[in-house]
């Protein structure tokens, strides 16, 4: 062995996942034995020392900590950046445990992890990047990314871990899921309809107010068309042309159309909206919020209808004030000549002057009794002892006993809180409609279950007969003012009927039912 032969320590570099570390071996041999220092190995010997001083440069200036450590968990390089990280300087942690940079639970079961993998070699971390929590040397827990990656050197197990602080990127992400989910909030709670149609006016997305109306679920009617799929036959032209002008910019404010339900009812909504964008100025959709104002609009007919009607009233009450005198004036004249008259055919004359001044006194009555404005006494009563009281009066001033009826009433809504004398008047309308066109013998059923009226609980009244039945223009008259099938009468008590039912917020449907005969169905809310 030459004499200016020397040994020289073997540095050996290890990377791995983005991660640098480095280790003095000592007793190694640059050829794994003793060599002499020629001038080509000392080239290369002196390219090596440059190659480490490279990529030591390189390890201290990432921003990113960098941690090595043995099987056993204990730190053998740290690099600068975990002293601005973490709080600790690198010198402070080699020899230490990792698990000084940890936070509960990990910390107490680091050691345990790396023995399952040295015993069984199940990667749970390794090569897989994560998210966990971090603790600085100041005792601040602090979110952080995590890759792990493993070498092997000279026969030992290492494992480096690159740790990157995420703190502003969690904050953000927070923000943002706080603002989503205020966001989803809104939209889900919203007592308004929340619409977004795609470019081509598909139906992309609603929200759980828009299906309780309609009552549709959206994976039932996603991606379909929203014009045929909602929008009435007549209105869906103008509501095309809206949409087409909101999508080149022009806003929707207080565009008023129909809808259609499920059940094939329609309801009337004021929309406002406007088009959606995307990041590149593109039109990707529009979105429109709706207001339900069905109720609203029916409120404004009943109240120009009342006005209406309180206009007629006070005319035909003023009218009626004014022909008193000479109505009564009449009837006394025909008194006197019922006296003074003794021939048949006289009397007869005057039995019929008499009984037409009756029939023009009670077409005032009746006028002034529909146009009159109705003020309701609400109180608790049993609907089937109403129904009952009702037939026994009708018996009584003419008595059918031909015509039976039959009570089919579900005592759990049978307590029902409405003006009893107005509901009587409803039910013996009716009841005398009924009676007036049933066979001989017939029957006459009034059937009561629970019903749900405009989302309230509420009772549904049904009167069947086992007449001839309604013709369709009858079915959509029957309820007009002075529209009438009899040879007498003004053509006011059907329409009367409504306005009452109208007034306790319920509905009237006039119809046939399966088989003979008409059916009338009366939908009243339990409570004011």
């Amino acid at each position: 062995m030459c004499n200016n032969a020397r040994f020289v320590p073997e540095t050996v570099l290890f990377l791995g996942s983005g991660t640098i570390g480095t280790k003095v071996v000592p007793g190694l041999a640059i050829h794994q034995r003793v060599t002499m220092s020629a001038p080509s190995d000392q080239n290369r010997i002196a390219a090596s020392v440059e190659a480490d001083a490279f990529l030591r440069a390189v390890v201290d200036t990432i921003i990113d900590a960098l941690v090595t450590i043995d099987h056993r968990g204990i730190i053998h390089h740290a690099n600068p950046a975990t002293e601005t990280l973490l709080g600790y300087p690198p010198a402070e942690l080699v020899g230490q445990n990792v698990c000084v940079l940890m936070a509960s639970p990990y910390r107490e079961e680091h050691d345990r992890y790396i023995q399952r993998y040295m015993d069984s070699g199940d990667p749970r971390i390794i090569g897989i990047g994560r998210q966990v929590t971090a603790r600085k040397k100041c005792g601040t827990l602090i979110p952080v990314d995590l890759a792990v990656s493993k070498v092997e050197i000279a026969g030992q197990t290492y494992f480096t871990g690159v740790i990157r602080d995420i703190s502003e990127r969690v904050r953000a992400e927070e923000q943002i899921r706080r603002e989503r989910d205020f966001s989803r909030n809104l939209i889900d709670t919203a007592h308004a309809i929340i619409l977004v149609l795609d470019p081509r006016g598909k139906i992309e997305r609603f929200n759980p107010y828009m299906e309780q109306l309609v009552g549709y679920s959206l994976d039932e009617v996603g991606g379909r068309d929203w014009f045929t799929t909602f929008i009435p036959e007549n209105e869906r032209e103008e509501v095309r042309q809206v949409f087409h002008a909101t999508l080149i910019g022009t806003p929707v404010v207080n565009n008023i159309n129909s809808i259609l339900t499920k059940s094939g009812d329609a309801r009337i909504v004021t929309w406002s909206g406007r088009r959606l964008l995307n990041v590149d100025g593109d039109v990707v959709g529009l979105l429109a919020v709706g207001n339900d104002i069905t109720e609203l609009k029916e409120t404004e007919r009943r109240l120009v209808q009342s006005e209406r009607l309180a206009a007629i009233g006070q005319m035909v009450t003023g009218l009626a004030h004014e022909s008193r005198n000479a109505l009564q004036r009449t009837q006394a004249c025909f008194e006197m000549l019922e006296l003074d008259l003794e021939q048949p055919d006289h009397q007869e004359l005057i039995q019929r002057g008499k009984r037409a001044l009756h029939e023009l006194q009670r077409l005032y009555e009746e006028v002034r009794g529909y146009s009159a404005p109705i003020k309701l006494d609400m109180r608790e009563f049993s609907l089937s002892q109403l129904v009952d009281d009702t037939w026994h009066v009708i018996q009584q001033a003419a008595p059918t006993p031909e015509v039976q009826l039959h009570q089919e009433c579900d005592l759990r809504v049978d307590s029902l809180v409405a003006d009893a004398d107005r509901m009587q008047q409803v039910i013996r309308n009716i009841l005398e409609n009924a009676i007036a066109v049933s066979p001989r013998p017939g029957n006459i059923t009034v059937r009561s279950y629970r019903a749900s009226v405009d989302g309230r609980p509420g009772v549904a009244i049904e009167v069947w007969d086992e007449g001839p039945g309604l013709t369709l223009e009858q079915q959509e008259r029957m309820l007009e003012p002075f529209y009438t099938t009899k040879v007498r009468g003004t053509g006011l008590g059907l329409a009367i009927v409504q306005r009452i039912v109208d007034a306790h917020l319920g509905r009237i449907e006039v119809g046939n039912r399966s088989g003979a005969g008409a059916k009338i169905v009366i939908q009243l809310p339990l409570s004011r």
